[in-house]
């Protein structure tokens, strides 16, 4: 018989750094839990946003339609201007609180090609290495800082360059998301804080995957992630999706026949497979319009990329979400993103408002998002 002394601590140790193991995974678990229950959302204000500016040929340009917004950075925005060739940048003043104070210097870049833009990101660092490589490989002017915008006509992710319109590529989407419904295809845009994968999502569900909203039901679309392979990835990734289902239009009192409709319009990405959702719901009746803000953690959520069609009819997929902010504000909310940080560790959210052409102003709406981990 071995006496104590001779046996190995090798299993001690082995048993030793699995539950280290658990405990960090239970830590994590922990804290997202927590970042979920915390995550808070409180409207500042909002602000109407000029509707003009200077165009390429010094003629003003009429702004109307813009349907996404990016924060580039210090006071500088951009937002997308749908069915159109326009890329307009600003700059916004914040008060201390978060509040919006002043819209400035309002420009538009002329984009190459004319789609129906609805949504924008900046570009990740590893993805504009690789299209400064591709470039300069062939003796081509570097496109310099590039914009991800996601439109639903074609449907495509395109890269465009900031200082000059330029349309430098198209980031690979998955084939399903072909089969969209007319006008509601690629809606929103986001990429991760740490520039690992980009986020986009069709507004209504596709033809493949269920029916469109009713006045009494919602819909069901598809949250997509795509990943950015590194340099020297072997493989490029594939892409992951959740089903995502969006409430049913909100309570109207109708004074117009005609169809309701509900869907995803923008994404917000927070880090570690975290969103903000932006529900729009309209109507032919009164109140015209419902935005609401939702959370979500796909971490735990199943992958339903193998599932081909009828998704709608999976309930057990769907992921699970939680409302943070809802309100009927008479604009028409289609774009949001996360800008810069507010005392107290909060973070301003930014909204911007299409007038639609209905008559009523382009605005800009302010948020202050805590306890989400950021």
């Amino acid at each position: 018989m071995r006496r104590p002394s001779d046996i190995s601590d090798r299993p001690i140790t082995s048993r030793r750094a699995a539950l280290q193991f658990v405990i960090a995974a239970l830590c994590l678990q922990l804290a997202a839990t927590l970042a979920a229950a915390e995550a808070r959302v409180e409207m500042l204000g909002r602000l109407s946003f000029p509707d003009q500016a200077a165009g390429t040929n010094e003629k003003p340009l009429v702004i109307t339609g813009l349907s996404g917004v990016v924060w580039l950075g210090d006071t500088a925005w951009a937002a997308a201007m749908d069915n159109s060739d326009q890329l307009v940048t600003f700059t916004l003043q914040l008060s201390a609180k978060g509040a919006p104070t002043a819209v400035a210097n309002v420009q538009t870049t002329r984009l190459e090609a004319r789609h129906d833009y609805e949504d924008l990101a900046v570009c990740p660092p590893g993805l504009a290495e690789r299209i400064t490589r591709r470039f300069t490989a062939k003796g081509r002017r570097d496109p310099g800082p590039c914009l991800l915008l996601c439109e639903e006509d074609t449907p495509a992710i395109r890269g465009a360059a900031l200082a000059d319109g330029r349309l430098v590529g198209m980031v690979p989407i998955p084939t399903v998301l072909q089969s969209r419904r007319a006008n509601r295809g690629l809606e929103a845009i986001s990429v991760e804080p740490d520039g690992t994968c980009i986020w986009t999502a069709n507004e209504e569900a596709l033809t493949l995957d269920g029916p469109g909203p009713s006045t009494t039901t919602g819909t069901v679309v598809r949250l997509v992630a795509i990943p950015i392979p590194t340099a020297d990835a072997a493989r490029e990734k594939t892409s992951q999706q959740f089903a995502y289902p969006v409430d049913s239009p909100h309570e109207f009192v109708e004074f117009l026949k005609g169809e309701a409709f509900s869907g995803v319009v923008a994404l917000v990405a927070l880090g570690n497979s975290r969103l903000l959702v932006l529900e729009r719901s309209a109507a032919r009746g009164l109140p015209p319009l419902e935005n609401r803000i939702y959370y979500v953690d796909t971490a735990g959520a199943r992958d339903v990329t193998e599932v081909e069609r009828d998704l709608a009819a999976r309930p057990e997929l769907f992921v699970k979400k939680r409302l943070l902010w809802k309100d009927a504000l008479g604009c028409n909310l289609e774009g949001l993103a996360l800008g810069p940080a507010l005392p107290g560790g909060a973070h301003a959210l930014v909204a911007i408002a299409d007038n639609g052409g209905i008559g009523t102003p382009t605005q800009l709406v302010t948020f202050r998002l805590t306890g989400a981990g950021l």
